[in-house]
Formats: structure tokens, sequence, C-alpha cells
């Protein structure tokens, strides 16, 4: 079951969590800016992570219009991305398309000659929401941010196929790779970014895609290139699109036979269990008060956003009282179609106190969120309205109120020391246990991917864990569930192995 609020105490504490997101750990600044583009800014996001790249969008700069700013828009890689190269001449850019009559790589330019066609849509990483869940899976705690609703220009998958002769009869599948470099030593097939489709979807309505909200798709966000699932989760949507195949059978990668399947807790993915495909029905409330600052007295204009994957949003219901009543809020704004977000309204009045706002939202074909999202092991799709709510507060003097600040240490929570400090009480580890499965033992080591001085390890995927510091918990979940493209080593080390690579890489902080 996933977390309830019912208390006033209880309600500061998810508003210090919104507000301050003391709870995540912090990364280098500067490793921040030399990847996003300059019209990014860290104020307008919570920095999960920086290799590979997890930003997440901040509630309160979402604003009240339906699309989302490429400024504001949440970023989530699974791997390092390519060099910014790649965009200064997009239009050499070339995609290899497969499993037709007659196969040919194309380039942009080439791409950008076919019929052209525009839409609205929604980018959501499959873990938006993980936060809310109790059992803390591994991932980026995403809250609300890992998602976006942009206006995405590009030719659709079937007009391509129809240039070349039309897709071969026994395909099944669209299968897109990624094209993010890979180092030495990582087997292609573990971590390569390559997920599949259903053929059906991806002959309807799938584009190949490098304009966003107008302008030349960002390196950040996949450009000069990227494969577009309308109403599907976010890692289908892959990035750097090099490959294109209409297959008979769905990719042999680890992130599809594995990777982002909803399963129960304790389960290993396999192919049998549900992938991530479509997006369920889903609202919250971003606002006023989202910021953390307190309201005043009087009448306010509540606004947020609602989605379904491919079905679009019938109605949207809202509750000041944390779903004791509800009123029907109004929906403003264009409708951008099935797959866009729609942006939504109603005018409160709100005397002196403090709230739990929540929204319901009902899609076109009756489905509304339910109030709780059952727990799964990754953390995955979770659409609970009771979990998205907005606590705010409002007080006479809102102008000099503050929010009570909750100490991370009251909330029970271990945070993550500040990547500025010094690493102190450092141990020698030349011959630790810890030492040799960080960098020789286990499958692969850990230093092919991560970075740590103590180790001499070098590596160019996974996050610097000088910089990341993650805490004991963290790492033993990391350990035990696998992050992205790390493996679970769950069944690779024994106890005594993992307490002693816990004990190495904490003792380097």
């Amino acid at each position: 079951m996933s977390t309830t609020w019912k208390t006033p105490s209880r309600r500061r504490v998810l508003k210090a969590l919104a507000a301050s997101v003391v709870l995540l750990p912090q990364v280098s600044l500067s490793a921040i800016k030399r990847l996003l583009p300059a019209n990014k800014a860290s104020r307008d996001f919570i920095e999960h992570n920086d290799l590979p790249l997890a930003l997440e969008t901040r509630r309160s700069a979402y604003g009240q219009g339906p699309i989302t700013a490429i400024s504001q828009f949440f970023v989530r890689n699974n791997l390092p991305m390519p060099e910014a190269e790649i965009v200064a001449d997009p239009d050499r850019w070339t995609v290899s398309i497969e499993g037709a009559e007659r196969s040919k790589t194309f380039s942009l330019a080439e791409l950008k000659a076919l019929p052209t066609t525009t839409i609205g849509s929604v980018l959501q990483c499959s873990g938006n929401g993980r936060a809310f869940f109790a059992h803390s899976p591994s991932g980026s705690p995403w809250g609300v941010g890992a998602a976006g609703c942009a206006l995405w220009t590009g030719v659709k998958l079937s007009t391509v196929f129809e240039h070349i002769g039309g897709v071969q009869s026994e395909a099944r599948f669209i299968t897109a790779t990624g094209g993010e470099p890979l180092p030495q030593g990582i087997e292609p097939s573990a971590v390569a970014v390559e997920r599949s489709v259903p053929i059906d979807k991806g002959l309807d309505d799938c584009l190949l895609v490098w304009e966003m909200n107008g302008e030349p798709l960002p390196l950040v966000h996949g450009g000069p290139l990227r494969l577009l699932v309308p109403g599907y989760f976010g890692v289908n949507n892959v990035k750097w699109v090099r490959r294109v195949e209409a297959s008979s059978d769905e990719s042999s990668n680890k992130i599809q036979q594995s990777g982002y399947r909803m399963r129960a807790l304790g389960e290993r993915g396999n192919a049998s269990h549900p992938s991530m495909y479509r997006m369920p029905v889903k609202s919250w409330l971003n606002g006023p008060g989202a910021s953390g600052e307190a309201l005043a007295p009087g009448t306010h204009q509540l606004f947020g956003v609602a989605f379904s994957g491919e079905r679009g949003i019938d109605h949207v219901d809202v509750s000041t009282d944390g779903g004791s009543s509800w009123q029907r809020a109004s929906l403003y704004g264009p409708d951008l179609g099935p797959n866009a977000w729609r942006t939504f309204s109603i005018e409160a009045d709100l005397s002196e106190g403090e709230y739990l706002l929540v929204s319901k939202a009902t899609d076109s074909a009756g489905d509304s969120q339910p109030e709780y999202f059952p727990a799964n092991h990754r953390g995955y799709g979770h659409n609970g309205w009771r979990d998205h709510a907005l606590a705010v507060e409002v007080v006479g003097n809102a102008v000099s109120a503050k929010r009570p600040v909750v100490s991370p240490v009251d909330m029970g929570v271990t945070v993550a020391a500040s990547v500025s400090a010094k690493h102190v009480g450092k141990t020698n580890q030349e011959d630790s246990l810890g030492k040799r499965l960080f960098v020789e033992t286990a499958s692969p080591p850990c230093g092919v991917c991560h970075s740590l001085e103590a180790a001499g390890a070098r590596g160019v995927i996974g996050p610097n864990l000088d910089e990341l510091r993650p805490d004991a918990r963290r790492i033993r979940t990391a350990i035990a569930q696998g992050v992205g493209a790390m493996p679970a080593y769950a069944e690779q080390l024994t106890d005594r192995e993992v307490n002693a690579l816990v004990a190495f890489i904490t003792s380097t902080q």
C-alpha cells in the first residue's frame, strides 16, 4: 500500500517534502550545467542524478498553460548522452529502417522531405510517482515532475515504411535502437536502449520527430531524432534513434525482456510481466502553493493537469478536504488531442487553515484514478490520487508566513551528505574484499560503470559515487534491485560480500 497523509502533522511533512525536497541526493551543479541546454535553470528542477542525467521539473515550475516549455521539461536518460556535435548539423543524422520490402538508411534531411505532422503528447517516466511508495524502490525518487507535454513534429512511421514498400508480413513489433555510445567491457544487450512496441501501435500513430515545441529537438531530449510513441511511457520513446525495424520478435535486450515490467515486490522481471506501455489516467494540482509559500485567505484559482494515454480526459474532480467532498473542475485551454494533457482549474474559497488539495481525473473510456495504487517492485505507474495531493497552508499574514521546516531526521530519513563535504576518515582499503568486488569480482564490476577514487575507477555510464555519496540503505537497495542499466547483484553476491561492498563504498565518504 502506498503512503497516506491523514493528520495535520503529517501534512506538514508532505508540505516540507514538496517545498524543500530535502530527501533527494544533491549532485554537482557545475556538472549539471555542463550537460544541460543553456536555457535550463537549476531553480526549475530537482537534480536527482548527473550521469546519466535525471532532472525532475519542480511542481511550481509547470505554469498554467497546456504546453511544457523546453526550458522546464524533465530529463531522464538511461545512459550518458552522445556528444553535442551530432546536433551541430542535424540533417546529416541517419537512421536505418529495416524489416520493409526494401531496407533503407534515411538522413534526417530525407525524412523531412516526406509528409510531416505535428501532435501534442505527454512524455512521462515509468517511475513518476516513485517517491510515494513506502518500500523505497530503487531508482530516482520522482514526485510528480517526471512528465511534460509538448508539441512534436516529424513523420509517421507508417509513412516511412510505405515509402520503401511497406512492412514485411511476418512483422509483429516495431523495434527502435538508441544511439548512445557504449564503453568497452559492457555487453550491449545488457545496457543498450532498445525497445519494441506492438506493430499495430507502431504503424498507427508513432512518429520519428525532429522538432519539439517548434524548435529543433535538443540533444538532451533526444535530438537530432527520436521515436515518439504517443500515450506510452517514456522508455518506449527511444532517443537518438539509429535503427527502426519491423521485427517478428521483441528486442532481446534486458531493457525489454526484464526491465520496465510491472511486477510484484521481490519478483524478478521477465517477459511474462506486463511491459510499461500505455499510461493510465492521471492528474495532479500544480498550484497555487506548490513552491511552499503560504496562501492568504480568500478566493484562489486552483490549477493542474490531467491525461490518459491514447484516450484523453472526460472530466476532473477536485477536493479541498483530502477527498471527503468533490467538485467538478473546468477544462480550459485547447484540446491538443488524446495523448496531450488537459489543463483544468476550479475556484476555491479558502479560509485560514491547512488543506490537502487532490484531483481525480476520468478518461474518455470511463476509467478514473484510484485512491491508492498498489506497491510494485520498481515503483512504476503510480496514479493514485491521494499520494499526489498538494498540501497548502492558508494564514492571515501570508506575506510573512513561512512553512515549518521539518528536519529530515524528524522524518526518519537518512539524507546523503552534501557533495561539497570533504572526504574524511578514509581507511586503507587496498586489500579489502569490498574493493575487489568493486573493481574485479562482480560481473560486470562496479568500476566499469561508476567512478570512485578509492577504487581507482573511472566509469562513464553510472553516477560518480564520490559526488553522489549514497548511504548504506540506498546502496543495498540498488544491489538487490538494480537501477536502470545496472543489474541486480542479489544472486551473485553473498550477504558477506554485500556487507563488504557497502562498507567499502560508504567508508570513502
